[in-house]
């Protein structure tokens, strides 16, 4: 069985750093099989044809490369990219079978409104940016997508909230946390202080409480001036 996304790569090149400089001036990318007991395949790939299948399809997605008429079934493992422009620069392909079971970590991306997490002054902090999940090679996420219009600071996103489709397990907890809710220092600090200002108007004595006092005094000096007459 192989995936539906095919991207043709050329074997042979030369090795070396001047060699990949040549490779990548001619919009190319070096890059190498590898996997199953196979010897590694040093191959190069067009890099506007790789970049519109990462695009298309994800950077988790299973790719049939036709490296000169001979399909290999592979998945990206790992991408060298250059700090300054931020291109890739070097690929490695794992071979792979199709039904094997994967380690890989998959975006989350967060969408909607979350209203009540505004309401209580607080702003959402996303606590995981992607999740390591172990799952079928032709099943593998792409991208969880999770939608925070429900959650509030006591009903933060936890993993167990995902939709992990058939074959897929999540290789965290399920009650770790995705998203919360968290306040600003700003809206706590004034918080803190209205309660410390109705505190402090609760402290003094009711208008009601200072006549009554007052009445029972002057009650009794009235009695212990008739008794001395």
């Amino acid at each position: 069985m192989s995936s539906d996304l095919k991207l043709e790569a050329e074997l042979g090149r030369d090795h070396g750093s001047r060699s990949s400089r040549r490779l990548r001036r001619n919009d190319k990318i070096p890059a190498v099989v590898y996997g199953q007991d196979s010897d590694p395949l040093s191959v190069t790939l067009d890099r506007p044809k790789f970049r519109a299948a990462l695009n298309a399809a994800g950077p988790n997605a299973v790719i049939t490369l036709d490296v000169d008429g001979s399909d290999y079934l592979t998945i990206v493992k790992n991408m060298q990219r250059d700090p300054i422009a931020n291109r890739v620069t070097h690929v490695d392909f794992m071979l792979i079978d199709i039904d094997q079971r994967l380690v890989v970590d998959v975006p989350i991306n967060l969408v909607g409104d979350a209203v009540l997490v505004r309401q209580e002054g607080a702003v959402v902090q996303q606590q995981m940016m992607t999740l390591t999940v172990e799952a079928p090679a032709g099943n593998i996420p792409q991208m969880f997508e999770v939608d925070i219009s429900e959650m509030s600071i006591e009903n933060p996103v936890r993993v167990s909230d995902l939709e992990m489709g058939t074959g897929v397990v999540a290789q965290v907890e399920d009650d770790s946390l995705i998203a919360i809710g968290q306040r600003s220092r700003a809206s706590i600090a004034a918080e803190e202080t209205a309660g410390e200002e109705s505190d402090e108007l609760g402290e003094g004595v009711e208008p009601g409480e200072e006549a009554a006092a007052g009445g029972d005094g002057s009650g009794e000096d009235a009695g212990e001036d008739t008794q001395a007459d």
